[in-house]
């Protein structure tokens, strides 16, 4: 029976399913080690999340007061990739409300296999209903931590508030097309990808079938 690999082609930039998957919401503060060392907070009681990120990754709750959430995204499956491969991360985003106390994206970033992170910049609470994209990469410091021959990314983080305004409001924010920027290889080579695989294999960062 045939393997198949998740590959890149040179100059290319593939989407895959489930590349980060399963989520789970962090009961505490971080503060990043990387990047933004800002902290971010944690003190929601526990908003809702479902999908995938590739297509059709959701938050939501009601919510009356301002609050923050934090959530780790990778507790089922996923790349997990070393620092060889990855350049960066880029994603799109949008909310459904703009209303006071309406849930908003607020910080991305990645959660090294020791536990350090790095973290995005602040965003804002946008006046509008469309999709943002969102295309980073990871800073030099962090690219080197990960590099280490048995480091990898073990989340991605997304952090989410509903700081501004007095109304009690139902709201979401998505999250859509997904992806890890990778290295480009050499031209007219095929590049291969880490397998996509269990979170109990995540340390696991040669396997490619």
């Amino acid at each position: 029976m045939a393997v198949l690999l998740n590959t890149k082609e040179y100059n290319s930039d593939p989407y895959h399913a489930k590349a980060m998957y399963g989520n789970q919401n962090a009961t505490g503060n971080i503060t990043p080690s990387y990047g933004n060392t800002a902290q971010w907070t944690q003190d929601a009681p526990g908003w809702g999340t479902s999908g995938d990120m590739r297509s059709d990754w959701k938050i939501g709750a009601k919510n009356g007061k301002s609050h923050n959430q934090i959530v780790r995204v990778g507790r089922e499956s996923g790349f997990y990739p070393n620092g060889s491969l990855v350049l960066g991360i880029r994603f799109e985003f949008g909310q459904t409300s703009t209303a006071g106390h309406a849930i908003w994206f607020k910080h991305v970033g990645a959660m090294s296999w020791q536990d350090r992170m790095w973290s995005s910049n602040q965003y804002s609470k946008k006046n509008d209903y469309n999709w943002h994209t969102v295309d980073l990469n990871f800073s030099s410091d962090f690219l080197s931590h990960i590099k280490n021959t048995s480091g990898y990314i073990k989340y991605i983080m997304l952090h989410f508030s509903s700081e501004g305004g007095s109304l009690t409001t139902t709201s979401e924010v998505k999250i859509r097309n997904f992806r890890f920027k990778w290295i480009n290889g050499i031209s007219g080579k095929t590049l291969i990808l880490p397998k996509l695989r269990s979170y109990s294999d995540r340390a696991q960062i040669h396997y490619i079938a």
